[in-house]
């Protein structure tokens, strides 16, 4: 168990400290074009939605693999509704206050919170997580999770979010034409048009090897965005967000699937995706829609490092 959990997470560690020494070293200058924030934009633009045309290769649309999806929405739901239940708890109980705790959230900051909390990493880091424990023949579980589940939710329900608390969008159609612009969502559809209709074996190469080239470029993104944070303020809100996307999610989760008959090893992969710590989605998402950078950058940096923890648990309770 933990010869795979190292050689996981030593290319994580790896990728994410060159970013933060790059970072730290670059000239001042050269940050307008190779910086965190145009890195952001190229994986939001590009990055992301090549990505998943080359994921969807090959994959097979048939069994009981679109339960996976809907185990994904459901965690999510479950994420969203304890972050609105604890805000709303910590309102109550400071009701009366001159300054309380939740008051002094700007909207920037609890939109960052419901991400952390709700959009987990099941891309970059849940595909060599999957594959290493459960290895290829459940590797269509770990990928429906996330192209029919956390993607969806990432650049639908996380964009309203995001365009919510970051943009003020009060407006239907306003939160509307943010969601439908936003181009993760038009490569789905185009990659599932190509999945029916293979590609030719150099553009399919291509595709899957750009794919898996943006995980350590995200990985450089989140390593910029850590050596910019000057001050480490937001760790009561990180640390309530990832109490509720690494341990109560995944547990309630991992409840509920011990009384169905899906295969193990396919259980362990949902468990695993739905205990994955924030994605790089809710920085690319922070960025694009100026949300609070410290809140997201601290519960993505802290998460890593908790999963390391997390992550033998659910192994030991439902890796047999």
């Amino acid at each position: 168990m933990f010869t795979t959990l190292f050689q996981v997470y030593l290319p994580l560690l790896g990728w994410t400290m060159l970013g933060f020494l790059l970072q730290k070293g670059m000239p001042t200058h050269w940050d307008r074009w190779v910086g965190p924030y145009p890195l952001g934009r190229f994986m939001f633009w590009v990055g992301v939605p090549l990505s998943i045309i080359g994921f969807m290769q090959g994959v097979d649309l048939s069994g009981q693999i679109w339960v996976a999806p809907l185990i994904c929405w459901l965690s999510v739901g479950l994420g969203f509704g304890m972050t609105s239940t604890w805000l709303w708890w910590q309102q109550q109980r400071w009701e009366g206050a001159a300054r309380t705790a939740l008051i002094s959230w700007s909207s920037a900051q609890q939109g960052s919170f419901h991400l952390a909390a709700t959009l987990g990493n099941t891309g970059y880091l849940g595909y060599p997580i999957c594959l290493a424990v459960a290895g290829r023949a459940y590797f269509g579980w770990a990928l429906f999770y996330d192209l029919l589940g956390t993607l969806l939710m990432a650049y639908g329900f996380g964009v309203w979010v995001a365009s919510r608390y970051g943009n003020a969008c009060t407006q239907a159609w306003q939160v509307g034409i943010h969601i439908l612009r936003t181009p993760a969502l038009w490569s789905f559809g185009m990659g599932l048009l190509l999945a029916r209709e293979p590609l030719p074996g150099w553009l399919s190469q291509g595709l899957t090897a750009f794919a898996w080239g943006m995980i350590p470029l995200s990985l450089l993104l989140l390593g910029m965005r850590l050596a910019q944070v000057k001050q480490w303020g937001a760790f009561r809100p990180a640390g309530v967000a990832l109490c509720i996307k690494l341990l109560l999610v995944p547990l309630l989760v991992g409840v509920g699937l011990a009384f169905t008959s899906y295969p193990p090893l396919a259980k362990l992969v949902l468990v695993l995706q739905s205990g994955m710590p924030p994605a790089i989605a809710t920085l690319v998402l922070t960025e694009e829609y100026d949300l609070d950078r410290e809140v997201t950058v601290t519960a993505l940096a802290v998460g890593y490092l908790a999963v390391l923890l997390t992550l033998p648990l659910w192994l030991g309770l439902w890796g047999s």
